[in-house]
């Protein structure tokens, strides 16, 4: 610290000396304060230079210097007009940025959504889903809300050009259908708490990081549908180049899911408590592998086995430890910009659950602007077929097709029209093929000429119709997800209904 005391003390010393030498040349220069001799003659073609920015030590970057040589406008040093006092300015100023500590910096971002609605019947909002399906057209057809804020805090920042922190994200979500006060009693969780360090040049220039974490996320826009969803706790490297692409290694645990796990039970079959069984995962991606113009390949692999050992308890002798079959992924996707003045995004995965399942899908998504960017098109076209052996070794198969699109347009200003359309239709191992059209038009007030411009408030309608199969139990749409029920309860044996509300999203 006295170093740099002494130093800054040397520079504002050499700052003192050349102004002094420069007060003492030919009267007819400018003084360095700014003020000019009123006896002499006004030089039109030369400026005055800029006075040095007062230190604050609270700013992160230092002031703009003076123009350069090369800059328009600007005198060279032996060209007429430039005085060294300019240079030893900016030789200061570069001097006292380089003594200004590099403190945290904190970084705010997230996501919210939240609406109210009536059904047409009368009574709450009851939203549309295909329990068959794995996604629903969801504009308009949300009967939950969330909030999740997220603050980065970057903790130092090295002089190879890493930057460490750590990020926090406190989240709070809830379904129209939970239990409690519905003002009072929201239940919030840390939905990501972890560390990370970046542009670590040992690692290839990518990333490290340890914690909890949404993590190995690919998403569908309009159906907030995730191809990919992989949120734990855990600890990996990702993005560093290597070849052509970026890869990404990870050790997943104790994911978000692990209420779903098999449970170890006792000689009387009731789940007991049990350090015996661990589910985990390895993860690769290797991402960003440019292909033709504009265009990037992904390829996405994770084996989930488990760890057991056998009940030492002496009284829970008898106990079962699950040995649950051995779960593989793999997912290629290719995206390419530019195409129909948008990207394209084509798509193929597998789940493999040792002989017994196999999962796997097909999916496109063509996402297009209009209109200088005023207008945007997104279309989703998606078939899953899901084969299963049960315990007798039959084997059964459910298979899903879902397509659809949304067009947002903007009126006028901030004023914006939508509409969305989607039918599902769900190919079922027995009995009837469930099917529902859901179509939703909807009016938007949003904070920019854009279809993607956030915070947006929104008015819609949304309409349902379903066949009688979409009616059974099992699949269908008075079965599970946010449907279920409470959509029997309201229209009965009816085949389709509607619902009207408000709704505003933002992420920033």
């Amino acid at each position: 610290m006295r170093s740099r005391r002494l130093h800054g003390c040397v520079v504002v010393a050499a700052l003192f000396a050349q102004t002094s030498s420069a007060l003492a040349q030919d009267n007819t220069d400018e003084n360095t304060d700014g003020k000019t001799d009123d006896n002499a003659p006004a030089k039109v073609a030369q400026a005055d230079p800029p006075a040095a920015a007062p230190v604050t030590v609270a700013q992160a970057e230092p002031p703009p210097a003076p123009p350069g040589p090369e800059q328009p406008g600007s005198a060279g040093p032996s060209q007429p007009g430039t005085r060294p006092s300019d240079d030893l300015r900016k030789m200061v100023q570069e001097e006292v940025a380089k003594m200004r500590p590099k403190g945290p910096a904190l970084e705010f971002a997230g996501y919210a959504r939240a609406g109210v609605g009536l059904n047409v019947r009368g009574g709450k909002e009851v939203c549309f889903v295909l329990n068959g399906a794995d996604a629903k057209w969801r504009l308009g057809n949300e009967c939950d809300y969330v909030i999740e804020p997220q603050f980065t805090g970057r903790l130092v920042q090295r002089d190879d050009g890493s930057n460490w922190g750590v990020v926090v994200m406190p989240g709070l979500y809830r379904t129209w259908d939970s239990p409690g006060p519905a003002f009072n009693d929201v239940p919030s969780v840390f939905r990501q708490v972890y560390f990370f360090g970046e542009n670590i040049p040992e690692l290839a220039h990518g990333r490290v990081w340890g914690g909890r974490r949404y993590y190995d996320r690919l998403h569908l826009d309009i159906n907030d549908q995730f191809l990919e969803i992989h949120d734990s706790d855990g600890a990996g490297i990702e993005d560093m180049k290597v070849g052509p692409g970026k890869l990404s290694l990870a050790f997943l645990m104790n994911p978000n899911s692990e209420s779903n796990s098999p449970a170890v039970t006792n000689a009387m079959g009731a789940p007991i408590p049990s350090r015996n069984f661990a589910a985990f995962s390895l993860a690769a991606r290797y991402t960003d592998i440019p292909t033709v113009p504009e265009g990037a390949l992904q390829l996405w692999l994770a084996v989930d086995p488990s760890s057991t050992s056998p009940d030492q308890k002496p009284d829970e002798v008898g106990a079962v430890v699950p040995n649950p079959d051995t779960h593989v992924r793999v997912g290629v996707y290719h995206t390419l910009n530019k195409v129909l003045n948008g990207s394209n995004l084509v798509g193929a995965k597998a789940d493999f659950f040792g002989s017994n399942e196999l999962i796997w899908r097909l999916v496109t998504q063509q996402q297009m602007q209009f209109n200088n960017g005023h207008t945007g098109v997104d279309v989703i076209a998606e078939f899953r077929s899901d084969r299963k052996k049960d315990a007798a070794g039959n084997t059964a198969t459910n298979n899903w097709f879902s397509l659809g699109g949304r067009i947002d347009t903007q009126i006028s200003g901030p004023f914006r029209f939508l509409f969305e359309a989607g039918i599902d239709h769900v190919f079922a191992a027995a009995g009837g093929d469930p099917n529902l059209i859901k179509i939703t038009p909807c009016l938007a007030i949003n904070a920019g000429d854009g279809p993607g411009a956030r915070p947006t408030v929104r008015l819609f309608y949304t309409h349902g119709i379903w066949n009688s199969a979409a009616q059974a139990p099992g699949l269908g749409v008075y079965t599970g997800g946010t449907s279920g029920p409470g959509l029997q309860q309201v229209y009965g044996n009816a085949t389709n209904g509607g619902s009207f509300g408000l709704q505003a999203e933002a992420w920033w």
